[in-house]
C-alpha cells in the first residue's frame, strides 16, 4: 500500500484573489472545514499515513494549520513560490521521492476510492483520468487502451479522450529516474513548468505511463471563484 503523499501548496491562487488575499487557497473552508483538511482525511481513509506539504504563500498560516493537524505532516517551504511553477515546489520535496508516493496539488479533492484504484494498478507510473469529462477538459490526455500517449492543455478537442484529474502515483522502482529528471530540469533553469511536464519527458524516453479512469468518483479542482462556490454543495 502506498503510504506517502506529497501535496504542493505554495501557490497564491491569483484567479481567486478576492478569497486568496487572506488565505492560501487550500485553507479556504468548505462548510467549516478547509479543503486541505478534507483532502488529508480522504488520503488517510485510503491508508496514507505520511504527508509532505510544500508551502509558500502565507506560509505562517500553513504552519499554524500543520501545528493543529492530527496527521503526520512534514512541512517544507518554497521561498521562490512567487517566481516558480509547481515543479519548483516538487524540487524542494525531492528527498521524499524515495518510496511509493502520490503527488498532487493542494487545491484538489479526491474521494478515497480514487487513491485505492490508483494503488491497485501496479505500474511504475499511474495517472488518474476522467473519461466522462473529455468534452470540457482543462488538462487533456490522449490514451491508448492502457497508457497515456500525450497530455497538455493545448491538445485539440478532437484528440482529447479524457481529463487528467491532477494526481499521479509513482512507484519506488522508478523513483530514481523521476527524481534525477526533476533535478536536471530545475538545474537547467526550467522553473516555470508544471510538475506533470516531467511525464512528457519520461514518455519521450520510452517510459510507459499507465492510467485509471475515475469516471463516477468524486473529485474536483478549485481554480476559480466559480469552482469554490460550485463545490461547496459536495459536502
Amino acid at each position: 500500500m502506498t503510504n506517502r503523499a506529497i501535496i504542493l501548496a505554495a501557490g497564491r491562487g491569483t484567479r481567486m484573489a478576492s478569497y486568496s488575499n487572506t488565505s492560501p487557497k487550500s485553507l479556504l473552508e468548505f462548510k467549516g472545514e478547509s479543503l486541505l483538511c478534507r483532502q488529508l482525511r480522504s488520503f488517510s481513509e485510503a491508508g496514507v499515513e505520511e504527508f509532505v506539504i510544500v508551502g509558500g504563500y502565507m506560509f505562517d498560516l500553513m504552519e499554524e494549520f500543520v501545528s493543529k493537524s492530527p496527521h503526520n505532516i512534514t512541512l517544507l517551504y518554497n521561498p521562490f513560490y512567487a517566481v516558480t511553477n509547481s515543479i519548483g515546489s516538487l524540487w524542494f520535496a525531492r528527498e521524499y521521492l524515495d518510496e511509493n508516493v502520490y503527488i498532487t496539488n493542494a487545491d484538489t479533492f479526491f474521494d478515497k476510492d480514487i487513491f485505492l484504484s490508483l494503488d491497485n494498478n501496479f505500474s511504475n507510473y499511474v495517472f488518474g483520468v476522467d473519461k466522462s469529462k473529455k468534452n470540457d477538459a482543462d488538462y487533456r490526455v490522449v490514451l491508448s487502451e492502457d497508457e497515456v500517449l500525450d497530455m497538455g492543455k493545448d491538445i485539440s478537442e478532437r484528440d482529447t479522450m479524457a481529463e487528467y484529474i491532477g494526481i499521479a502515483l509513482i512507484r519506488n522502482a522508478e523513483n530514481h529516474l523521476f527524481r534525477d529528471l526533476l533535478g536536471k530540469v530545475v538545474s537547467n533553469g526550467n522553473y516555470n513548468l508544471w510538475w506533470e511536464d516531467l511525464f512528457l519527458e519520461l514518455m519521450a524516453k520510452g517510459e510507459s505511463i499507465s492510467y485509471i479512469d475515475v469516471t463516477g468518483s468524486l473529485w474536483f479542482e478549485i481554480d476559480e471563484i466559480k469552482d469554490f462556490r460550485k463545490y461547496q454543495r459536495c459536502f
